[in-house]
């Protein structure tokens, strides 16, 4: 495989499927993202996924993803039950991973010791079952300040600890990593990248939320050009998949030429054909 564009559902989540799937063809990539928490709509609106691997086959698309198990690392028998379900869902849609978030809810309560003693006891419990499954893993550090895993480092750890590079590799996020400052990074171990873009010149970068993620454009505090472009001279592969949260971008009249121009900035930056 050689690196390709994808799409996440966030581009249009109002939109129904089959209309998501021609807006992501039609703007060029070669794969989607599905996501699982998005009310009236695949996965939660009880879409078998074989019809959802119909649609996008009709299409020409793969999917890059599942997206997502949150509080992976807070690990019960209702995650147990909720990660079986949606690893069976991403095997039966030909998915090759599934992005996992960590808690990372406001006032918590977790110390630092605590994080890292649930963050391995979640990868130790559900390796088994994606291995069972053939899924991976994509373990997404998530950078706002109340996360109880921010930074690639942490992961790393976290995996080589507990012997799970069977089942894992990481969800790089360009946003994630700016948002927290991190510095430290693992291409090596990515399966899947995130990117989006930040205009807003007025808060810090922590002080940046899911809502202010647009499209990569001309004005990106993020420099995802340059995050990416480092992550593709290391060698990696994969999908590179544009995840924006901004109303604004979502439901922009004009959101296919929105998205078509950011894809084709990004194309060029990075001296993508797809």
């Amino acid at each position: 495989m050689t690196p390709a564009l994808a799409m996440n559902r966030t581009c249009a989540p109002q939109l129904a499927l089959v209309d998501f799937a021609r807006l992501a063809a039609g703007s060029g990539v070669a794969a989607v993202e599905i996501r699982n928490d998005i009310e009236g709509h695949e996965f939660l609106d009880g879409t078998p996924a074989a019809s959802v691997r119909r649609v996008l086959d009709d299409f020409g698309l793969k999917v890059a993803a599942v997206n997502a198990l949150q509080r992976f690392n807070d690990w019960s028998t209702e995650r147990e039950r909720e990660a079986r379900a949606l690893m069976a869902y991403a095997a039966r849609l030909g998915a090759p991973g599934v992005v996992l978030c960590p808690v990372h809810t406001p006032g918590h309560g977790w110390s630092a010791a605590d994080a890292e003693r649930q963050l391995r006891s979640g990868l130790k419990r559900l390796r088994p079952i994606l291995l069972d499954l053939g899924v991976k893993g994509y373990v997404e550090p998530l950078g706002m300040a109340e996360s109880t895993m921010k930074r690639q480092d942490m992961a790393v750890a976290a995996i080589s600890d507990v012997g799970g590079w069977d089942a894992y590799e990481l969800c790089f996020d360009t946003f994630q990593f700016f948002r927290c400052g991190d510095e430290v990074f693992h291409p090596e171990r990515v399966g899947l990248a995130h990117m989006s873009g930040i205009t807003r010149t007025d808060l810090a970068p922590e002080q940046l939320t899911e809502p202010d993620r647009g499209l990569v454009d001309g004005i990106d505090r993020v420099d995802n050009v340059g995050q990416l472009r480092a992550l593709l001279e290391s060698g990696y592969t994969g999908y590179i998949s544009m995840e924006p949260f901004s109303p604004q971008v979502q439901q922009s009249p004009n959101l296919f030429q929105e998205l078509a121009a950011s894809l084709a900035r990004v194309r060029a930056g990075l001296g993508l054909v797809n």
